[in-house]
């Protein structure tokens, strides 16, 4: 019975030729859409033992886009295509709001509160880690070649030359055809969901691999910071110091949510918290409220510039309002 399951579980085989085996390399970078985008699906399934304590953290704070993130990470296929979202690109952007029935607006509220909550307050510390796991990788390639590292990957999977076979959600069999292969990791991916994109670079398919949480990385990663780390999120939480680092200049309301990628009503409740206090002051000019620094407020900035605590702002994401007009930061 046992045997039975196994030769029925789906697998993606990718099929090598020595042109292909040249073509392999490990990713230096850490990509904000592409753990975003790993997240996401976490948030829409089971938690594994590695992301629990990550799940039970932030799910009561994603409560009032809870719904709308949720079906996100069901349908949203890739992470290129949750990037071409993010930059705005028209055919992405229908197809969610015709999926989700969702306006723009409410995307770009969904998905910046995600990032805010769910990512920004762990990312240099995802960062290191995913850094860390394709280092390894790197240093296994070079030490014993790539059919060693074929043979190794995390999470399983089979080397029988020339073919590479790993657990997936569907059974497939592709041909790299002397285009070679990009893999690159996430700490949100998990062992039995490996995501095949077909382009990186100069054409070379992306294999989407996990970055294993062993012993006790999981709760260093995602224990709340410290008292000693000096930075605008940790003093004030994300979205209001992104307010205020926005005001390098005088800046209307409406400025200041679009900078800070937050919604309207978001960015009055931060500015009056701010105004309160003595951060900033409001101005009134007709129907517009314009917003600008106090001297102390600028004293905080400063300071902490100072000692390398403005590491807030990594990734904005944002979804055009209306159709047609992208919006990208």
């Amino acid at each position: 019975m046992v045997a039975t399951e196994n030769r029925l579980a789906p697998s993606l085989r990718l099929h090598f030729t020595f042109d292909d085996l040249l073509r392999v390399s490990i990713s230096e970078d850490v990509r904000p859409h592409v753990e975003t985008f790993f997240a996401l699906r976490s948030l829409s399934g089971p938690s594994t033992a590695a992301l629990a304590d990550w799940a039970a953290r932030v799910r009561p704070e994603l409560a009032p886009f809870r719904r709308l993130l949720t079906m996100l990470g069901q349908w949203i296929p890739s992470p290129s295509v949750l990037l071409r979202l993010l930059r705005g690109a028209l055919q992405e952007t229908r197809a969610v709001q015709l999926r989700t029935g969702a306006t723009g607006e409410q995307l770009r509220d969904a998905l910046s509160h995600f990032w805010q909550v769910a990512l920004e307050p762990f990312w240099k510390r995802i960062v290191a880690h995913v850094r860390g796991w394709q280092a390894k990788l790197r240093s296994q390639l070079a030490g014993g070649g790539v059919e060693d590292l074929l043979s190794h990957l995390p999470s399983g999977g089979t080397w029988q030359q020339p073919v590479l076979s790993l657990p997936d959600e569907l059974s497939a069999d592709l041909r790299l055809s002397g285009q070679g292969l990009h893999i690159t990791s996430s700490v949100f991916q998990h062992r039995n969901c490996r995501i095949l994109e077909g382009t990186h670079g100069q054409g070379r398919p992306t294999l989407y691999l996990q970055a294993p949480l062993e012993g006790g990385e999981a709760s260093a990663i995602w224990e709340e910071a410290g008292g000693e780390e000096r930075s605008l999120a940790a003093l004030m939480g994300a979205a209001r110091a992104r307010v205020l680092q926005a005001l390098t200049e005088r800046r209307t309301t409406g400025e200041l949510a679009q900078l800070a990628g937050i919604s309207g009503p978001g960015a009055s409740q931060h500015t009056a918290v701010l105004r309160k206090a003595g951060l900033i002051t409001t101005r009134r000019e007709r129907n517009l409220a314009w917003h600008e620094l106090t001297p102390l407020g600028r004293a905080m900035l400063d300071n902490l510039e100072e000692f390398g605590g403005m590491d807030t702002a990594v990734f904005v994401p944002t979804v055009p309002a209306q159709v047609g007009r992208p919006q990208y930061q």
